[in-house]
């Protein structure tokens, strides 16, 4: 086991609560006088703050990123991906049926079906926060600090579950299921590898996947057209068929 997954393990949970507390309180007192600074600046600060936790471990930051495809292919890792990444389409479209037929749902969560897809961001800064600083900070969150801290006091599938539904509910309305989903395959990934870095950048693939997808889609064809929508569902099935079915056998080798 690498220095670095050891000083991962070592960063308690509330330590990360008060950094991200306090860039909270900062940015809001910025946003008070007028100085309006993007909420990303928070996910950014957390980066910053593990920067200086990790900052004497350079040689196992080096070896670890070496390591990435010592124990998980990049074969599977890009299969794991990808259909995530198909499962995440059929919850939208679940998530947007949902908004057609249950009464009151769409004012209960501020949202309507005609304003909802995958990647609605554009721009160079925004596109950078969803493809690079998320994934960086939401691992190194989630998976190194979450998941290790809480799996010394409660069982792991437990630590598992509770960690992937936190990250799950951070997400929007249209991807809470499909992020809960990823976030127990983000853990099991990291549980096996004990490698940060394999999360860092199957978490970085996908983001990117979504935002490729949406700027080749000019026409909004995957929401609209009804031979696209049929194959993403079909899809959308089979990808959830695989997940469970690889989480249900990675499960037997978690303790």
């Amino acid at each position: 086991m690498s220095g670095l997954n050891d000083a991962l393990k070592k960063i308690r949970i509330v330590e990360v609560l008060i950094v991200i507390i306090a860039l909270t309180c900062v940015l809001f007192l910025f946003k008070l006088f007028n100085f309006e600074l993007s909420d990303d600046l928070i996910y950014l600060g957390v980066i910053i703050y593990f920067a200086y936790r990790l900052r004497f471990y350079g040689e196992d930051f080096k070896e670890d990123i070496k390591g990435i495809f010592s124990k998980i292919s990049p074969k599977s890792l890009a299969t794991i991906v990808l259909v995530n990444v198909f499962f995440s389409y059929g919850m939208i479209y679940l998530s947007i049926y949902a908004l057609k037929i249950v009464p009151g749902l769409d004012s209960f969560i501020g949202i309507s079906s005609l304003s909802m897809s995958i990647g609605q961001i554009s721009g160079f800064l925004p596109i950078l926060s969803t493809v690079i600083i998320s994934p960086i900070s939401e691992e190194l969150l989630f998976r190194g600090v979450f998941l290790n801290r809480l799996n010394l006091v409660v069982p792991t599938t437990f630590a598992i579950l509770v960690t992937s539904i936190i990250f799950g509910l951070l997400h929007d309305y249209s991807n809470i299921i499909s992020a809960v989903v990823f976030g127990i395959c983000m853990c099991i990934i990291y549980i096996k590898t004990q490698n940060i870095f394999v999360c860092i950048l199957a978490h970085f693939i996908n983001n990117l996947l979504a935002e490729i997808i949406f700027f080749l889609d000019s026409g909004n064809l995957i929401f609209t057209n009804d031979v696209f929508i049929i194959l993403i569902s079909i899809l959308a099935v089979v990808s959830f068929y695989l997940i469970i079915k690889s989480i249900h056998t990675e499960w037997k080798h978690i303790k």
